[in-house]
């Protein structure tokens, strides 16, 4: 009777584990489920207006004087260019080597893009009248100490120095001149920059100064009478730096008001995807787990607080398999497991998921130099490249039939210029394409804008966990111009030393709460988007052009190309907004609005004298 009691006891635990475990299972499966978050912005329809063609219709409000004969003239000039074209400032671009000054009553800011001021001549002293009557005047590079600048260094704030100069190695920026900037420290070690050492007077306003015991002024503003005088006493003219031009440009105008894209998105790039390769070293270590525990159950949930304490909605880009192949058959990917669970979850979150490949070989065919730059195999013919992605596209719709994979991020962000016509070709979903803001040898670099084909290119500006000062001053600057955070980090980072391994995922993690805590700090406001959202805001964003008209006591604002919203950057130097109609204003911080447009006509009252 024993025996068959402690039977029938044993049997029946082992009926009651097998209960509980399929329980669990059926939970487990049950919490699959995945509830796709809508849109926030629609499609642009396709026969919207490219910005281009709008912004040659934009009044000429600035005088841009530059200098042919000078080395660097087409760096600075084309720089230049860019920024005010990003601002949708109007201007006029004159050659004085070449070409007669024109009046300056004609323009509201003028941009000096040459270092030998002699070249003004007489019109050095009409320069200062202007300004004084109300003008802006900007000196984008450091000058020489000409007879002219000694005319005109009192005006522009200097008291005393500009006959000798000093190699620079870092900067710190201080208050009020970009968002998110106070206190922001670039200090690059080698000489970079030469400056004049100049003292200022008291009517002069520092806003970048040496990171040296020296601390020279690197850039700052001198009222003038009516007018302002902004002196930039340094080299900066690289795309890295549009941001700083931008801040230094909005100081010119009592009101300074500019379209941005208002937008932050967070890709992880080969997610989901199959457990990533790499060295597991590191988690050992610090975790004693295997690869695939580790991301269950340390790195995805840390992941997730981001998005529950900040809103964070991630952009997640499919890799079914990481085999080499670029020939032949693309099979099936049968662990589907661990694509549902990730996925899933993230969809639940408020993300999507897009396309980064079949496997991580580049749309780059027969033919590419990679420039031993990676070792990556190039594919045969476009169709073993089409055969490829559509079973990736077959795979990502059957896992989430409720999700569009509108956003394709290159592998590596290599993309051959055969393989960008390929893509538009073959794969039409594909609305946006986020690669690299900065250039690279090999990579596929972009600007923020609606690409010639209909294409969206919303490029990514920061990577991974380490997020060394560098990374943090390209976030600045594009911040500044754009009011964009667009940040991409893979998986497998915490398995490369080059991308931190070493460190520990505690201290990656680490740096990227502090600069996730940065970001929405210095912007509160900005919005959190997908990948795809955030290409519909910047397609709203590359349509815009702005037709303003002043008066004594209100700013008028005409939007050509406004679709369903706008959403625009103020700085007010020397103005109060006190009242907006045609839209919404937000404080963000010292004297910068962002102003939110809800209709094609907008009134900014400002107050009175």
């Amino acid at each position: 009777m024993y025996k068959m009691c402690k039977r029938f006891s044993i049997t029946f635990l082992a009926i009651f584990l097998a209960v509980i475990l399929a329980g669990f299972l059926f939970l487990d499966n049950v919490g699959m489920n995945y509830t796709m978050s809508e849109a926030q912005l629609t499609d642009l329809p396709k026969a919207t207006i490219a910005r281009k063609e709008k912004y040659e219709e934009t009044p000429k409000t600035c005088l841009l004087l530059t200098d042919s004969s000078m080395e660097n003239n087409d760096v600075l000039s084309v720089h230049l260019r860019e920024v005010l074209e990003d601002m949708r400032v109007g201007y006029v671009i004159v050659d004085i080597a070449l070409e007669e000054i024109p009046d300056f009553s004609l323009y509201k800011t003028i941009v000096l893009v040459f270092q030998n001021l002699d070249l003004l001549g007489e019109k050095s002293i009409e320069l200062c009248q202007w300004v004084q009557q109300g003008g802006g005047c900007m000196l984008f590079c450091t000058p020489e100490p000409t007879a002219v600048y000694r005319y005109l260094a009192p005006y522009m704030g200097v008291k005393e120095g500009g006959i000798s100069y000093s190699e620079i190695q870092g900067m710190n920026l201080k208050e009020g001149l970009m968002i998110g900037g106070t206190d922001f420290n670039f200090h690059w070690g080698d000489p970079m920059a030469v400056a004049m050492n100049v003292q200022l007077n008291d009517n002069a306003s520092v806003y970048a100064e040496s990171d040296d015991d020296s601390k020279i002024p690197l850039l700052w503003s001198a009222e003038c009478g009516e007018g302002t005088w902004v002196v930039n006493n340094h080299g900066f003219a690289e795309k890295a730096t549009r941001g700083l031009t931008c801040a230094a440009y909005s100081m010119l105008e009592e009101t300074c008001i500019y379209p941005v894209i208002n937008a932050s998105a967070f890709f992880l790039d080969d997610f989901p995807s199959p457990v990533p390769m790499g060295d597991g070293t590191y988690i050992r270590r610090d975790y004693n787990r295997d690869i695939s525990s580790f991301y269950s159950n340390v790195w995805w949930p840390d992941m997730l607080t981001l998005c529950e304490e900040y809103g964070i909605r991630y952009t997640g880009m499919l890799i079914e398999d990481y085999s080499d192949e670029t020939d032949g058959v693309f099979p099936r990917q049968t662990d589907t497991e661990r694509f549902e669970h990730f996925g899933y979850m993230l969809l639940d979150n408020g993300g999507e998921i897009g396309m980064h490949g079949y496997n991580h070989q580049p749309l780059c065919f027969t033919g590419f130099d990679f420039k031993d730059e990676v070792d990556y195999n190039t594919w045969p013919s476009e169709e073993t490249a089409e055969s490829a992605m559509r079973e990736a596209f077959d795979y990502l719709d059957t896992l989430y039939p409720e999700n569009t994979a509108a956003v394709y991020v290159p592998p590596s962000n290599i993309l051959s210029e055969e393989g960008r016509t390929f893509l538009k070709e073959h794969f039409p979903q594909i609305k946006v394409i986020a690669s690299l803001y900065l250039e690279g040898e090999i990579e596929y670099s972009q600007e923020f804008e609606i690409a010639e084909d209909g294409v969206i290119e919303f490029p990514r500006v920061i990577s991974g966990a380490i997020l060394d000062q560098y990374m943090r001053w390209d976030a600045l600057n594009t911040l500044n111009l754009y009011y964009v955070n667009s940040h991409f980090m893979h998986p497998d980072d915490v398995l490369d030393e080059d991308r931190g391994a070493a460190d520990g995922w505690e201290v990656l993690f680490g740096n990227l709460c502090d600069y996730v805590d940065w970001l929405y700090t210095s912007a509160p406001n900005i919005r959190n988007l997908t990948g795809s959202d955030a290409g519909r805001a910047t397609a709203r964003y590359d349509i815009l052009s702005i037709e303003r008209t002043d008066t004594r006591d209100e700013i008028r604002l005409r939007l050509d190309g406004f679709w369903d919203e706008a959403w625009l950057m103020a700085r007010c130097n020397g103005q109060s907004i006190v009242g907006v109609t045609g839209g919404t204003l937000e404080h963000i911080g010292d004297d910068y609005y962002l102003l939110h447009a809800t209709q094609d006509q907008v009134r900014i009252e400002l107050e009175g004298e």
